[in-house]
């Protein structure tokens, strides 16, 4: 796919991920909407690059987002690719009484149902355009479940799922000029999802380096891309997954549990 004059929608387009693929892609010659639910983080994001154009709405918000398709057609009819960046990636144990079902569902609404949403009210628009492509990104713990993040990984999880299935239903309907790609990141400690990962620790990729194979992938129209440790991870979850995530358990549950759940 040409990745210069398109008209480009990026969620959680104001930190990590979605920030730096918005300021790669609107270096690159592409108009490029950046879509956060915060005000202040839109405005220090549009305040550092005045060429982005900012739009606040929540994805876990299904009424947040009822105005999005709207917008869209009125003031950027020729919206022609949405990046899936925003996402949130909480710790629990589940063992512990306080933690409720409201708190557990939180990343479900963002990370899943956030997803499925923006690609669902945006699929008319996308459709009409001449080339377009959907990038919705997932996490290496999509193929090997993370016992410290139970949500986020079944969340990352069904996003895989839900795009291998948006890819399939476009392609039976002979609708292939619409693209659709999965960005699955490793450890990126940069992003800050995580504020007890470090940029030395083992598997971290630079964001520079994700948002390069990103770049790379989206020209080339790869259906995915399995950057850095991903890889790897993808390839455990094949072989070894019982072993890989037991293993993975018992180093991350020591890390965040040392005195047991």
């Amino acid at each position: 796919m040409r990745l210069t004059n398109n008209v480009v929608l990026v969620t959680g387009g104001t930190s990590g991920i979605g920030l730096a693929l918005a300021e790669r892609l609107q270096a690159m010659g592409n108009q490029v909407i950046v879509m956060a639910r915060g005000a202040k983080h839109l405005k220090e994001a549009m305040s550092a690059n005045p060429a982005l154009i900012g739009y606040q709405a929540d994805v876990s918000s299904l009424a947040s987002l009822e105005k999005l398709p709207d917008w869209i057609t009125t003031n950027y009819p020729k919206l022609n690719i949405v990046i899936n960046s925003a996402g949130i990636m909480l710790r629990y144990d589940l063992l512990d009484p306080k933690v409720t079902v409201e708190d557990l569902t939180a990343e479900i609404q963002t990370n899943l149902i956030g997803t499925i949403a923006v690609d669902k009210l945006l699929l008319p628009q996308l459709l009409q355009q001449d080339e377009g492509m959907i990038v919705n990104v997932t996490s290496g713990l999509a193929n090997i479940s993370a016992a410290a993040n139970p949500v986020y990984s079944a969340t990352k999880a069904g996003v895989h799922m839900f795009t291998s299935a948006l890819r399939e239903q476009l392609s039976y309907a002979k609708q292939n000029q619409l693209h659709v790609m999965e960005l699955v990141p490793p450890l990126v400690a940069e992003t800050n999802l995580d504020d007890t990962v470090h940029t030395n620790d083992f598997g971290n990729m630079r964001l520079a380096d994700l948002v390069e194979a990103a770049i790379q992938g989206m020209e080339q129209n790869v259906i995915r891309v399995n950057a850095g440790a991903a890889a790897d991870l993808r390839l455990a979850g094949q072989q070894h997954p019982d072993e890989t995530e037991h293993q993975m358990g018992l180093e991350m549950l020591g890390k965040y549990y040392p005195e047991g759940l």
